[in-house]
């Protein structure tokens, strides 16, 4: 069986569960049977068992039978919105619907995915040996390179970018980011460092949007109001984990963050134009409207 069947395979069995909630044995089969991946083939308990414990191996996630002989996700939580379960599983499965596309490949419009996917099997490769990174890297604003040793703590994706987040030689060892689509080269070495034991990478991110982190800009409670279509669509795509609505009426609605406004986060407020207010607090209304005021002498 081709591998893109197997892994079809797994993230239907996923996804069925999901949906259900709960369901039996005999209702997945029906279900199989009415799909493309059977091959032709009901669905046997071994080959059951078999694609539920690869799911288990690969994703973390735990397929459980009850006291009902009822199917479940015994644990959610791998599934959360921003886990990497999840975006393996999203992944995989837009990947499965591509390939079932492919007859009309010239009417699916896509985004480029920037330079330095290259990078990541060593990256990760280094992460889980602990072993030191060797990179060259040219910012967009130097005219050369320059090269570090990096210990590799954990990559981000933001943007469709992916970063690394390192202690790195050139910075005394302090923390700090590096796109992959600007590493000129990276080599593993044999090198071994030792993560920080009080490190967490999602703790680290929490209180930031994006990945340019500024440590001198304190996490601070912001409300922004949202105008037009923009409250359905801060509802059904969130700016940030700590996002609450608190206020709504026939012409906005205001959302209460608790966050640093680094560089990414004012960006994305810019980004939204007319329909994205700062309400609280007055420094960061004050930043934005400076940045408006300068964009519009671009125009002068």
């Amino acid at each position: 069986m081709r591998s893109s069947n197997i892994f079809r395979q797994y993230t239907w069995l996923v996804n069925t569960i999901l949906h259900a909630e709960k369901i039996d044995f005999e209702h997945i089969c029906q279900l199989w049977l009415a799909n493309d991946l059977n091959d032709g083939r009901p669905l046997s308990r071994t080959t059951f068992y078999r694609i539920r414990q690869a799911i288990d191996d690969m994703f973390g996630i735990r397929i459980e039978c009850d006291n009902q002989h009822q199917y479940f996700i015994s644990n959610p939580e791998a599934l959360r919105d921003n886990s990497t379960q999840n975006w393996m599983l999203r992944t995989l499965t837009v990947n499965n619907i591509l390939l079932d596309g492919l007859s009309i490949k010239d009417q699916l419009l896509l985004e480029d995915v920037p330079a330095g996917l290259e990078h990541l099997e060593t990256i990760i490769n280094a992460i889980k040996c602990h072993h030191t990174l060797q990179m060259g890297y040219q910012k967009f604003n130097d005219s050369k390179p320059y090269t570090t040793s990096i210990e590799p703590y954990c990559l981000k994706l933001f943007h469709q970018r992916w970063y690394l987040l390192g202690k790195s030689e050139r910075k005394n060892g302090a923390l700090a980011i590096y796109a992959l689509d600007r590493m000129t080269n990276l080599t593993e070495t044999e090198a071994q460092y030792e993560l920080a034991a009080d490190f967490d990478a999602e703790t680290y991110f929490k209180n930031y949007f994006g990945v340019f982190i500024g440590e001198e800009i304190p996490t601070q409670r912001i409300v922004l109001r949202a105008y037009c279509n923009m409250p359905n669509l801060l509802r059904t795509l969130p700016l940030h984990h700590s996002q609450k609505e608190i206020c709504k009426n026939n012409t906005y609605a205001d959302f209460e963050y608790y966050l640093a406004p680094t560089f990414d986060f004012r960006q994305a407020i810019l980004k939204e134009g007319h329909e994205l207010e700062v309400i609280e607090p007055l420094p960061l209304k004050e930043k934005i409207h400076a940045e408006l005021i300068s964009a519009l002498k671009r125009y002068e």
